[in-house]
């Protein structure tokens, strides 16, 4: 604020030097003479002006460099993204199809749709397996997820087998299975443009990331 008073100041002085006199007197006659700007006058102005500027372009510069907002995070309802405790961490002991692919993870894709699990690629016909110990809870089918099977793995950890081969479940439901049994194959029923495994894990009701389940 202080240099901006003193480049005010020097502008003022510059006019007073360098504006020529409405009109001067001489005897009786009025005259206007031409006043031309000294090299003193040129230097001051060109100096004020590259100071002004100067000091127009920090100003710019320190509003631009202030901080931005943090944009809000936006969640999915009925979707979990708090941390998995610490004891769930590892709990799924194998992969829920052997030699499967990760192409796909858990939340928002570009698009803005939200993706509720992990995709593991494989070709059609692949056994898909149980990640842990647990009993089946559930057989179905429907338009999403196609032909699914849904196994409680205790402490309120229940994961979704979807996309199988229509009729291809070998378990049913109240049954106990253990870690690497077989629950059916690996198909492209209901929302799927190629053959997957569509895994969701849902904790306390809520559907999260499965990936931090397997450590």
């Amino acid at each position: 604020m202080k240099r901006f008073f003193v480049l005010a100041a020097a502008a003022a002085l510059l006019v007073g030097v360098s504006v020529p006199a409405a009109a001067v007197t001489h005897g009786t006659q009025p005259f206007d003479p031409v006043v031309e700007p000294t090299t003193l006058a040129r230097s001051v102005q060109q100096d004020v002006e590259l100071q002004l500027s100067q000091a127009a372009t920090d100003i710019r510069a320190g509003f631009a460099g202030e901080a931005k907002p943090a944009p809000e995070p936006v969640y999915a309802s009925g979707a979990y993204y708090g941390p998995v405790p610490v004891e769930f961490t590892g709990m799924f002991a194998v992969w829920p199809v052997p030699g499967g692919v990760l192409h796909d993870g858990f939340g928002y894709r570009d698009g803005g749709e939200f993706h509720s699990g992990i995709d593991i690629l494989a070709p059609g016909g692949t056994p898909i397996i149980a990640a842990a110990d647990g009993v089946v809870i559930r057989i179905d089918a429907d338009g999403g997820l196609g032909q699914y099977v849904m196994v409680d793995h205790g402490s309120g950890i229940v994961a979704g087998y979807a996309h199988m081969i229509a009729g291809s479940p070998v378990v049913a439901p109240g049954q106990f299975v253990s870690a690497g049994e077989m629950l059916g194959l690996v198909g492209d029923t209901g929302y799927a443009t190629t053959t997957h495994l569509h895994f969701l894990v849902e904790y306390g009701g809520a559907r999260t990331d499965p990936m931090p389940f397997f450590g």
